[in-house]
């Protein structure tokens, strides 16, 4: 086998593709395929949500760049969860 940085990256991702990993119960290397490791971390992610706080408040992109809000940050509107794109 060789090293893994040898390997070519995939840029494209299928539901049928495969990762390599180690089981946490008796520590054997598996298959996972990305199919069923999204749906773990969807139901992860639903039994666990993420809780936001201290977000800057911005009514416009420019406004949220203008309080230290970086391009893909996040901030918040009335309530409503935005990523700052300029």
């Amino acid at each position: 086998m060789t090293k893994i940085k040898l390997y070519d990256n995939d840029t494209v991702i299928d539901d049928k593709d495969k990762l390599i990993g180690t089981d946490a119960n008796g520590l054997a290397t598996k298959n996972y395929g990305i199919s069923e490791l999204t749906s773990y971390i969807s139901s992860e992610t639903m039994s666990h949500p993420v809780i936001l706080t201290g977000l800057i408040d911005a009514s416009t992109d420019q406004d949220a760049a203008a309080n230290g809000v970086p391009i893909g940050g996040v901030y918040s509107n009335s309530g409503q969860l935005f990523i700052r794109l300029v």
